[in-house]
Order: structure tokens, then sequence, then C-alpha cells
């Protein structure tokens, strides 16, 4: 399990030279470690594995990226018989150790790389088909250079899309006040998007895993459409739409007591009023101050006036490159000193208001793109827990009231004990459910693993917030408040809303780490998805030798 160590300050503050887009740890193989029986013409090497943040690191396991689908399948078979396990992997910007455990040293486990050559993406009308191990980036500048375009996205764009839809990776959109939604426009996760799959599953007529296609109306997509990596999608379809222009307005003069307010004192700058205005907010909360920085992104065809036009995605430059005493603070952090915390958070604030105007970044306009990807490889390696709460659009600013007050309130207690759980900041996401009335495929299947995934008989439920803390690893005291956090969510919104993990990042959190609440793993995460048992027996049915399973997933397969 992971464990409260501090992470090396090249680790969170390298970026680019820590890279999760690069190959870490590589080791050379000499032909007598090589696997017994492995087959010919795809090259291996041991590779340690590194998540985003660092917690997750493994001993050199062996790795290999396959040219095609025909050596892909050669590999899997001979997998099935070694009694290997194999784990795809993108670009490692993810959390939770869902495909692989932390201190791993399994010489039985293959990493399958997807990012080198598993890349390929064509339209085929206004939908395109993309292999997993493209970069969700390269997938934008592809499709706006066919005049198409998607929803939402994470805004990491370095991400594969493998990755993104196999834990329902989601961006911060619902449709504003008197916006269009329907058919081909989902504001759901990234899940929602697809319409067919291509994975690898068992064939029992050959006795042997094939390359299969998988329709979005097929009764095996709801378990694949959000899969934790408990299977192999080597590609899929995904519905698309017309390019558009997003106008993203910055604020830092916004007051947390008017942004979260009480439900009955809102305000046209309140949470609920910018997403009827725009429908796209997204806030970043610095830990110990009282001016968010929100991100306001309206659909607007044509330049407003005072915009200043983009020419790329990732147009906040200064948030890589913050300026003294930011990065002094951070090492004070990194070196032990969490006391600076308070003094950490003003100074990010500080820095990002001066950056946004500095940079003329405050009003931007440009294609969809450029305003929906806008993290950078090279931001601050953080860790990140969060929970998405399922409610009626109309609770979305009691959902965060009754969460901002109560987080300013524990963060409060734990600061009079001169304790700092988190020094980094709290992330406030909002987008729609993942209906499959939105997809543009009749019959389409639910999303049955989805955070995001309809409450059954509760369709006024409609909207997801997504609460997630993010704090420096090795923080002392970080389990605690985590642990004490996700208690509160789930018994707090159980009267009016449904409660799930955001499975990337941190959940099932107790004193002892992440992932450890063995009874939520049993009792509230399984009760929150109506259709649990049958997505895990789909699972296994196209993967019944658990060549794609990890130790996370046979924990929560139980």
């Amino acid at each position: 399990m992971p464990k409260s160590v501090p992470i090396p300050r090249r680790t969170l503050l390298g970026g680019a030279a820590a890279g999760l887009a690069t190959v870490v740890g590589i080791e050379a193989a000499t032909a007598a470690d090589l696997p017994s029986g492995f087959p010919p013409g795809t090259s291996l090497y041991r590779e340690v594995f590194r998540n985003w943040d660092g917690v997750v690191t493994t001993a050199p396991l062996w790795t290999c990226a396959p040219a095609s689908s025909a050596a892909l399948l050669d590999i899997v078979n001979w997998a099935r018989t070694a009694g290997w396990r194999l784990r795809p992997r993108g670009f490692r910007h993810s959390w939770s150790p869902l495909t692989v455990a932390d201190d791993a040293t399994d010489q039985q486990t293959l990493l399958i790389d997807t990012t080198r050559r598993l890349t390929a993406m064509q339209m085929e009308g206004d939908n395109v088909r993309v292999q997993a191990g493209a970069r969700m980036d390269t997938l934008f500048d592809f499709l706006h250079r066919q005049g198409r375009s998607l929803l939402a996205a994470p805004a990491p764009g370095d991400v594969s899309v493998g990755g993104v839809l196999a834990v329902g990776g989601h961006g911060s959109a619902i449709p504003a006040k008197d916006e269009a939604h329907g058919p081909g426009r989902s504001f759901g996760t990234m899940s929602n998007q697809v319409l067919e799959f291509r994975v690898i599953a068992w064939r029992d007529t050959t006795g042997q895993y094939a390359e299969q296609t998988i329709s979005r109306s097929d009764p095996e997509a709801g378990a694949l459409l959000t899969h934790l990596g408990r299977a192999f999608v080597t590609e899929v379809l995904l519905q698309t739409v017309p390019d558009y222009n997003l106008r993203c307005q910055s604020y830092t003069d916004i007051r947390t007591s008017e942004l979260f307010a009480d439900p009955s004192n809102v305000t046209s700058r309140s949470l609920t009023s910018l997403l009827d205005q725009a429908g796209r907010v997204g806030v970043i909360w610095y830990t110990f101050t009282d001016h968010p920085w929100v991100q306001v992104w309206t659909p607007a065809p044509t330049r407003p006036f005072w915009s200043r036009p983009t020419t790329g995605p990732y147009n906040f430059a200064f948030a890589d490159n913050l300026p003294n005493p930011v990065p002094q603070l951070a090492g004070q952090l990194i070196a032990g000193m969490s006391w600076v915390a308070p003094a950490f958070g003003n100074a990010v604030l500080a820095a990002t208001a001066t950056g946004l105007t500095a940079t003329l970044a405050r009003d931007l306009w440009g294609p969809a793109k450029n305003a929906i990807n806008f993290v950078k490889p090279t931001t601050l390696r953080v860790s990140a827990g969060s929970q998405a709460v399922v409610c009626r659009r109309a609770d979305v600013q009691r959902v965060v009231h009754e969460f901002t007050e109560a987080f300013k309130a524990r963060l409060s207690a734990y600061q009079a004990r001169r304790e700092f759980p988190v020094n980094s900041c709290v992330e406030i996401r909002i987008t729609g459910i993942d209906d499959p009335a939105d997809v543009a495929t009749p019959g389409a299947r639910v999303a049955e693993l989805s955070p995001a995934r309809p409450v059954d008989d509760r369709p006024d439920l409609d909207t997801v917030v997504w609460l997630d803390i993010l704090t420096m690893p090795g923080t002392p005291h970080e389990f605690e408040f985590y642990a004490e956090t996700e208690q509160f969510i789930r018994n707090n919104y159980a009267s009016y809303a449904v409660v799930r993990p955001e499975w990337s990042k941190r959940w099932a959190t107790t004193a002892a780490g992440a992932w450890t609440d063995d009874a939520a793993m049993r009792g509230p995460i399984p009760a929150a998805f109506p259709q649990w048992d049958s997505a895990w027996a789909s699972l296994d049915r196209l993967d019944p030798h658990g060549v794609f399973s990890s130790a996370l997933t046979t924990r929560l397969r139980g």
C-alpha cells in the first residue's frame, strides 16, 4: 500500500525532466533474462512504472510496445499459457494503482506501452476511430483539422485515449440554460462518447484471445465503457461535434462567500448562476485563500472585442513558471515544513492573479481545443483524492456550499493543532451524467461502472459535481484528512444525492493510506453502482483467465 513518505523535489517540480510521456528507468534485457517462450519480433526491456505523483513506483518490470494487433495478440495468447498478466499502460497520468501496485516486483507482469505504436486515428463520417495509445491533445488537433471537436475532455492533454476511457475521465461542462442537448451531444464523461470498441477478448470456439468488435448496443459494452483496466481496448469509435470556439474568462476577484454561497443567498457570480450563463465552469481554490481561480468557458462563434485570440492549447504559461516566493515555499513544503501551507496558498493565488494579467490571459478566445487542454505535463506533481456527487442540477449550489463549509471547518481544526494536511488546492468540476440517450446509437448501453452513471429510478439526478482535493504526497496527516472528508461526503449527501469515487484519483482512504478501506470496497462503493456484479461478470467473460487483471481490480471484484 502507498506510504506517507516525502517525494523528491525533482519528482514534484521536474515536469519535463520526470516526464510521464517518456520512458523512466529503462534497463536493457539480456537473452538469458527473457521470459521463456516470449513471441519473437517484439523487443522487451525492463521499465520502472512511476505514476503522476510518484506514489506508485515499481521495481523494473518487463515492458514492450507491440507494432501491430497481430503481434499484440501473439503476446496475449503467450501470457495466457505462460501464466503472466498483461497491463496496458498509457502516459501514467493517474493517481490510483489500477495499472500496477506500489512497490510491485512481480516478474510475471508485463506492461504493454500503447503510446508508441497504437496511436492511429481516422475519420469515419463525422465520427473518429482512434487507437488507445493516442494522446488526447493530438486527437483534438486532428479533429480540429477535420472541422470537428469534442464537447468536453480532461484538462491535461498528455493522457491517452484508452486511459481516459478506462476510468471515466471527464472535463467540466453541462448545457447552459438555453443550450441544445440531445443525441450526439453528451455532457458526461468521455466514456459516453463511445460508439464502438475493438477489444481483445477470449473466444471459446478457438480457445484463444482475439480482437473483437463490440458495438455500444452490445450487452458487454456497458462494462467496457469504464473498465478500470480490467480489459484491453485497442481502439474506439467516438462521436464528435462540429468544431466550435470558446471564450475563456478567468476571475480571481470572486470571494468564496459569493461563489459558494448558501442557495438562499446566490448572486450573479455564484456558481449556479455562472453555470446557467455558460454551462462550463472550473474552480481552482488554493488552500487557505478566499478568492478562487474561476474559469468560465462560453461558446462564442466570433471573437469578443476584448478577448485575446489563442494559437494553441496550454495558454497559462505562468502556471508552470511561478515567481518567487512560490518555488521557495514549495521547496520548504517538500522538505517537511508543513506549516508554510497558508503562505504557499496565498503566494500561488497572488502569482496566478498577476500572471493572468501580465500574459493577457484573463479573456481568451479560440477553438475549443485551445481552452479545454490547459494543464501541461510540467505542472506541480500533487496527489489528488476525488469523489463524484450525482445530484439534481438545482442542488449544485447546495452541494458545493455544504462541501466548502465543511472543508474550511475541518482545515481550521487541523490548523489549530498546527497540522496542515492539504497544501495545494480544491478543484471543482461540473458535468452531466452518462446518459445513453445522448449517444447517437439506438439501444446504447449505460456505462455501468462510470462515476457519472445515471441513477436508476431517479432521472432528476442529472448532474455530477466532482470534488477534488490536492496536496503534495507525503504531507503529514494527509490520509486522516482524506478519510474524514470521504466519510463526510458519503454521509452528508446520502439523503438527496449519490456518491461515487473518481477512479483515477485517491478513494477508499483510511489513516493507513488510500485504497485501504476494505469496508468501503465491500459496502458503499459497490452499492452506488446498481449493475456492479453484472459489470464484473461481463469483464470476467471477456477475460476468463485474468490476463488483464490487477491487484486492485481483483480486490474490487471481491
